[in-house]
């Protein structure tokens, strides 16, 4: 072997040394505290205080919709949070947040830009074999119209103008609550009252969303609260600008 290929193989290793250390270390950051609760980051996300804002950056997130943030609490029941996602400029958004409890997702939210139209989903895991949901919207607190029995692949659609009072910027509350009888439900409310179109055409209007998850009569629902939240974005960053988790 000569020197020069030596040289050049004992550089490869080095470097490889160098990129797995780094990779380690992302892995291992430490948590950072938001709101009282600590905060992980996922992927490739980095996750960065700003006091000026009183606010939770999570940047550095690639294409994928995989990097983002996840927050832990044992025994919760309910979680909210303000989320700011810029939207000028931007590839379509698409946003998710999902509940976990011992390792298994037992229901997730996911918004979804189609044009001017938000497409809001839920899906649920844990109820039944084929879980179902009730859609329901709500305007300032009173339901403006409500359909049951929708399987996971309907989405109700609402106007982009729900989230961006500010056009740079699409500001909304994000939501996951576990009820009493163990159903869980998807909530979104807007910063204003727009046209919303149910799954079976009817038009609403209203800035409140909530996806409430069917639970049969007599059936068994097996998780009555969760562990873990996850939100999780394509866009390159977004922040949390408040939460809570209780």
């Amino acid at each position: 072997m000569s020197k020069s290929f030596q040289v050049l193989v004992a550089s490869s290793r080095i470097v490889a040394v160098l990129m797995a250390g780094a990779a380690l270390a992302h892995a291992q950051s430490p948590p950072v505290v938001f709101k009282g609760f600590p905060h992980t980051a996922v992927g490739d996300a980095t996750l960065r205080l700003d006091p000026s804002r009183g606010a939770l950056d999570v940047i550095g997130l690639g294409p994928t919709g995989k990097d983002g943030v996840a927050v832990k609490k044992e025994g919760s029941t309910s979680w909210a949070a303000r989320v700011d996602v810029p939207a000028a400029g931007m590839p379509p958004l698409n946003l998710s947040w999902s509940a976990l409890a011992d390792g298994r997702r037992i229901g997730s939210g996911l918004l979804r830009q189609n044009g001017d139209t938000l497409e809001v989903r839920g899906v649920f895991t844990g109820a039944t074999t084929t879980p179902t949901f009730t859609a329901q919207v709500y305007n300032n607190g009173r339901l403006a119209g409500a359909i049951g029995s929708l399987p996971s692949t309907t989405h109700v659609d609402v106007l982009l103008e729900f989230c961006t009072a500010v056009p740079e910027f699409c500001v909304f509350t994000t939501e996951f609550h576990t009820l009493f009888d163990g159903a869980c439900m998807v909530t979104i409310v807007g910063s204003r009252s727009v046209p919303i179109r149910l799954p079976n055409g009817a038009v609403v209007t209203g800035n409140e969303v909530r996806l409430v998850e069917e639970v049969r009569p007599g059936g068994h629902y097996p998780y009555l609260g969760f562990d873990t939240m996850t939100v999780r974005s394509d866009a390159p960053s977004f922040a949390i600008l408040s939460e809570s988790l209780r």
